[in-house]
């Protein structure tokens, strides 16, 4: 297994119809060639997990493969040569058909390119992932290649292929402008180091491989979402051979990055989302997501199919999240995941303590994310985590790195906070947009609250910001920051400007428009434009929502 941050995000916030620099497909030409010339090689032993690695696995070439082969026109003819050598199809001296005589296997009898598995096995195993996806999941083969070669069977290449493990390469498109296209599978030959190796690295290579095919022949190829073609293949390693669990070294990645949004993953770390959907709605909502396709986004098609299933992406992303939060020494025997017990536990955003009367935590993070905090009592021996879920998955489509912020704040008594928890503790969520989140709450790793949707604030105006005289040397409750009101009438953001006693400008920014036990404030960090503390001092604050300005004063003591 291969780690390797860059390549994935060559895929990650793009457009629908992607346009690249020539910087950007110089960058992916270099990565894509040290991957298939092995100069980036594995840093996992085989058959263990680095939990400290947090890059997305390199494991399949399908993405940046026919980007540049989309792209090749845009590079210099000394590139050229060299991409057209690596993409097109191999000049094998052997062949066999697999058993059900689906598949041409083609490979090297000897040499530094022959398999060190058994080939015969591999034609079994692709059967097997044709039966599988096709026979018994319904999805229509591949197109054919039209005697490409040699016959009109699905070829598979077996090849050294340095630091991956597969690699799914367009043929001819099917007719101009449709964006489906003829294909063949290249396998790797030897699997040098990798977490899978040998025979069962080849069959969930198969697995995996053969349903990009399926993909590209049957409903489109879109670059921006690479990250869904990965997901579902990975996947597919998972149904096809459940016993070999490939799959979860790539975990860390998404449990350790929970605050990326959605679609700007690799799509291998979030192949247990698919696990997850067919657990819970069966197979076939996994096959209409791609019937989907071809009209919409990945995440679009996602929540379209989930809505057809009276859900959402909201109401089960949060959900998805509590599944994930009972992995490691937390999962529980028949529930959630069935191998929760071999995943990586969660990577929380903060743990803070608890005091009393409450503890407050802002925070800002992207849309299609699930963002888990911690919070350790300092009077009780509890411990209790929130799960913050922004739901936004349209913003997760055409803006995935735009700031989405939320307050929340854990008290240490049952009513002073609009959720009660337990005869000890209540909570909040302030938010400026309630429809676009939801939480769930966990007491001492016992889930208290599922998938709550936060009430819209009642608002009350104050005259006045507080804390106020400010110490940058104090502990407040609050947190490091200023409370400043703001007019009511708002459409859920406000302009804040800072002034001097001077009347210089010191600060200004658009800010979220909260509720903080029932006053409408913004929150300000106490810092200037450049970030720097401010010295001691008078200073004067306007909020401006809409028409209506509020202005005052307040001290801050630079102690």
């Amino acid at each position: 297994m291969k780690r390797f941050l860059l390549f994935i995000l060559t895929f990650s916030s793009v457009s629908f119809a992607q346009q690249y620099t020539k910087a950007h497909l110089d960058s992916l030409y270099n990565q894509y060639i040290g991957i298939r010339e092995g100069s980036l090689i594995p840093n996992v032993a085989p058959g263990l997990i680095s939990h400290a690695a947090e890059n997305p696995a390199v494991k399949c070439g399908f993405g940046p493969a026919n980007v540049l082969r989309s792209n090749i026109d845009k590079f210099s003819p000394d590139q050229q040569t060299i991409l057209r050598k690596i993409l097109q199809r191999p000049a094998t001296d052997t062949s066999i058909v697999s058993p059900k005589g689906y598949f041409r296997i083609h490979f090297y009898k000897s040499g530094s390119e022959s398999p060190n598995y058994n080939v015969d096995s591999l034609a079994i195993a692709a059967d097997s992932a044709w039966n599988f996806e096709i026979n018994f999941l319904g999805y229509s083969p591949p197109p054919s290649d039209n005697g490409e070669g040699g016959d009109n069977l699905h070829d598979v290449y077996i090849v050294n292929l340095g630091s991956e493990y597969g690699e799914t390469d367009f043929g001819t498109e099917i007719s101009p402008g449709s964006g489906k296209y003829t294909s063949y599978n290249l396998i790797d030959n030897d699997f040098p180091g990798f977490y899978t190796t040998g025979i069962n690295a080849a069959r969930v290579t198969i697995a995996h491989e053969f349903h990009h095919s399926i993909q590209i022949g049957n409903y489109i190829f879109r670059s921006s979402d690479v990250y869904f073609y990965e997901l579902t293949s990975t996947s597919m390693e998972i149904f096809v051979y459940t016993s070999i669990p490939d799959y979860v070294s790539y975990l860390p990645s998404y449990f350790y990055n929970t605050d990326i949004s959605f679609g700007d993953h690799d799509g291998y770390d979030l192949a247990i989302w698919n696990l997850y959907l067919k657990d819970n709605f069966g197979y076939g909502i996994i096959k209409r997501q791609w019937e989907l396709l071809p009209g919409m986004r990945a995440l679009a098609a996602i929540n379209t199919s989930l809505i057809e299933n009276n859900s959402s992406f909201g109401k089960e992303f949060v959900k998805f999240g509590v599944w994930t939060y009972y992995t490691n020494y937390r999962s529980i025997s028949g529930q959630y995941f069935s191998l929760a017990s071999k995943y990586p536990l969660l990577r929380s955003l903060s743990t803070v303590s608890l005091t009393p009367p409450s503890k407050s935590v802002y925070v800002n993070t992207k849309p299609a994310t699930n963002n888990f905090i911690s919070f350790i009592s300092s009077s009780l021996p509890d411990t209790l985590v929130a799960l913050v879920s922004n739901i936004d998955y349209q913003d997760g489509i055409d803006s995935s790195q735009n700031i989405k912020s939320f307050q929340y704040t854990f008290f240490t008594d049952a009513a002073s906070g609009s959720v009660p928890i337990s005869s000890n503790y209540s909570a909040e969520l302030s938010v400026s947009s309630s429809s676009n989140w939801l939480n769930a709450d966990f007491l001492n790793n016992q889930l208290v609250i599922a998938d709550t949707i936060p009430a819209p604030p009642v608002l009350t105006e104050i005259d006045y910001a507080y804390p106020s005289p400010f110490y940058y040397s104090r502990n407040y409750t609050t947190g490091s920051q200023i409370y400043i009101p703001v007019s009511l009438n708002n459409s859920g953001s406000a302009d804040l400007s800072i002034y001097s006693s001077s009347l210089n400008l010191v600060y200004s920014g658009l800010a979220d428009v909260f509720s903080n036990n029932g006053h409408s404030v913004v929150i300000w960090n106490a810092l200037n434009k450049n970030n720097e503390r401010l010295a001691t001092g008078v200073y004067i604050y306007v909020t401006k929502a809409g028409d209506n300005v509020v202005k005052g004063k307040l001290v801050i003591f630079n102690q």
